[in-house]
């Protein structure tokens, strides 16, 4: 019996690592890849990455200096068809003007077992497209062949750069589950890096040693030193709702170039500290000099003579408006100018860096005191203040201080009010790029909250009921409501029908491009529930939320509202002839620091009204607050579609 056990035991254990043996190596698919059709430690994961693997190394080059090479290779299984969308690869590449990093050896296929036979769909050659994502960066784009739910997919490619400061990071975490990522790279004497591990926890494993051959550069001999690292079973990053960007949570390894050792015995910091960072960007042509350029340049560009008995505030909401109204965003974030001085005045559009530098200039020329901001954006991720890195910014605003208050502004978007900044640039602090201060950051949180109002009149008939609807919002509800519809009555009625009943009338009931309000009304017919002579109502129809948008269990990352929100939904219900009142919700409340709610029904006369007021207070809630807020999520939704029951009398 001993032994029967034994051997049941080795045969267990034998087919337990047979199906997990999965490959790592382009090109040679193992049955376990195959017979993979639910990833036993997630069994909601659509895909699966199998593997990822990638290299950093250098290669000398023909120019008597060093390219960087990177090599990456990477399977995913689709579990599912909501998987498919994994099939979708975006290679992203550096450029500086018309020199780009170059992409080879660039190869992708597709695995279907069929008929018990495994078929291979190669990708056919240029069938891709390479987009412009920013001033610096392009995107291959490739949609892989043939796939469907349960094939697997692989591609593997090169990147050569001349750019030596830009190391590849490595993301061990995307938001599908990793069974294995490994990432090496290999460091000559000539560079030094530093890395960052982001919440890679004990589960990182790191192998660093010397390379056994030896290479020969300017007379120099050395030897590669790899630094191998490597995690297995990565959780699939969940996502939610308010997040500023996965990259501030996501597990992974960030390089930043710090040094440069010549040859000849010399070096280069490139590690600098926050003063010299911040006269660096002061010194800079397309940067503190490019404002000075502009400043020079004022009176060609607007009639300074004409500010001189304005105040403060109406010079600097003067020049503002004008940089809005008179030149054009390009939708490209940027940090340092794109064109000249003369070629921006002329084309009249440019990048974020090309307007907002230009309007600094402007202010300046006009006695206003302007610095530039340098910030992340949302998307981009947030800043650390431990580590003087220049990557970490991609955008500058301004700030100007109008009667001893510093206000933010930033010229892409006429929507936004000249003392706002817009929602995709409040991230966490911005640094203040005066070389004449010691350093000093300044936060970009919003405090103001963003208000919307919906108020309901409804007079339910027999057969349909007659709605009007009066919309308020303010803030920064107001300014994404302009510049989804501004004040084009198409594009409200546009608007309106995507997301409501059959709409009757609509029409703007106030707008006005300063103000940071937005209003409109319409009308609309629904036809009210009945059953058994009653009719059931929801005063709100369907335009409280209707979902709680936090949904996992636990969070470990901040809930980012990006500002603070008020919502008042308020319905006057007119009770029909021949009604009565049947049934009404409870009133309810919750009030503290973090948020408010107040849901109240009352009958007044032949009227029921019926007000949901929420209130988050803050922009920003703690990872330790995410089952409050989960709750109140709750009852926002529970007490939002509640319905008024009325009986035939």
């Amino acid at each position: 019996m001993k032994n029967l056990l034994i051997a049941l035991f080795t045969i267990l254990c034998f087919s337990v690592a047979n199906a997990q043996n999965f490959s790592f190596d382009y090109g040679k698919v193992s049955k376990a890849d195959i017979d993979l059709k639910e990833y036993d430690k997630d069994k909601t994961a659509e895909a699966v990455v199998i593997y990822d693997k990638g290299s950093s190394y250098f290669r000398q080059n023909i120019n008597s200096g060093f390219d960087l090479i990177f090599e990456r290779s990477k399977r995913i299984k689709i579990l599912k068809e909501a998987g498919i969308e994994y099939a979708e690869i975006e290679i992203p590449f550096y450029r500086e003007g018309n020199i780009y990093e170059k992409i080879y050896d660039l190869k992708a296929c597709t695995y279907n077992f069929e008929d018990g036979r495994l078929n291979r769909t190669e990708l056919q050659a240029d069938s891709w497209n390479d987009e412009i994502y920013n001033d610096y960066w392009m995107v291959r784009k490739i949609a892989m062949p043939n796939v469907k739910a349960g094939s697997i997919i692989e591609f593997t490619y090169k990147i050569s750069s001349q750019y030596v400061f830009n190391l590849r990071d490595w993301e061990f975490q995307s938001k599908i589950p990793t069974i294995y990522s490994e990432y090496t790279a290999a460091m000559i004497p000539f560079y030094e890096y530093i890395y960052l591990a982001q919440r890679t926890g004990t589960s990182l494993k790191k192998e660093s040693y010397t390379d056994k051959s030896s290479h020969e550069f300017a007379r120099i001999e050395y030897k590669d030193v790899i630094n191998k690292f490597s995690m297995r079973d990565i959780p699939a990053f969940n996502s939610e709702d308010y997040i500023t960007s996965i990259n501030d949570y996501i597990i992974k390894l960030d390089f930043q170039l710090a040094k440069i050792n010549y040859p000849n015995g010399g070096d280069k910091e490139i590690m600098t500290t926050w003063p010299n960072l911040i006269k660096e960007y002061s010194d800079h042509p397309n940067f503190g000099k490019y404002v000075k350029k502009c400043e020079k340049s004022a009176s060609k560009i607007i009639d300074l003579d004409a500010l001189k008995d304005k105040t403060t505030k109406d010079k600097f909401d003067y020049i503002v408006s004008y940089v809005k109204n008179n030149y054009s965003w390009n939708e490209y974030n940027g940090k340092y100018s794109s064109k000249s001085v003369n070629d921006i005045v002329k084309d009249k559009y440019g990048n974020a860096a090309d307007l907002n530098l230009l309007t600094i200039g402007l202010l300046r020329a006009a006695g206003i005191e302007a610095t530039p901001v340098l910030i992340s954006t949302r998307e981009n991720g947030k800043v650390s203040d431990n580590y003087p890195f220049a990557h970490y910014f991609n955008y500058v605003i301004l700030m100007a201080n109008i009667d001893g208050e510093n206000v933010l502004s930033d010229a892409t978007n006429s929507n936004v009010a000249n003392n706002r900044i817009p929602s995709r640039c409040i991230n966490d602090k911005g640094l203040i790029i005066n070389p004449d201060q010691d350093v000093k950051w300044i936060g970009l949180q919003c405090k103001f909250p963003s208000i919307s109002a919906l108020d309901f009149t409804i007079d339910p008939a027999k057969e349909t009921s007659n709605v009007m609807v009066r919309s308020f919002a303010s803030e920064y509800k107001a300014f994404r409501l302009k510049s989804i519809i501004g004040d084009d009555k198409n594009k409200l009625d546009d608007y309106l029908e995507e997301r409501d009943y059959k709409i009757d009338r609509a029409d703007f009931s106030e707008i006005s491009d300063k103000s940071k309000e937005f209003r409109y009304e319409y009308d609309l017919t629904m036809t009210p529930e009945s059953i058994n002579e009653k009719l059931y109502i929801k005063p709100f129809l369907n335009k409280s939320l209707q979902d709680n948008p936090l949904n996992q269990p636990s969070r470990s990352y901040p809930i980012d509202m990006t500002y603070p929100t008020k919502s008042i939904l308020t319905s006057n219900i007119i009770i029909p002839e021949g009604y009565e009142l049947d049934y009404q919700p409870e009133n309810y409340k919750i009030k503290n620091n973090l948020f408010e709610l107040n849901y109240s029904v009352e009958q007044i006369e032949d009227r029921i009204r019926v007000i949901l007021l929420t209130d988050f207070k803050e922009s920003v809630y703690d990872a330790s607050d995410y089952s409050k807020i989960q709750f109140y999520f709750n009852e926002i939704v529970k007490r939002g579609n509640e319905k008024i029951v009325l009986k035939k009398i």
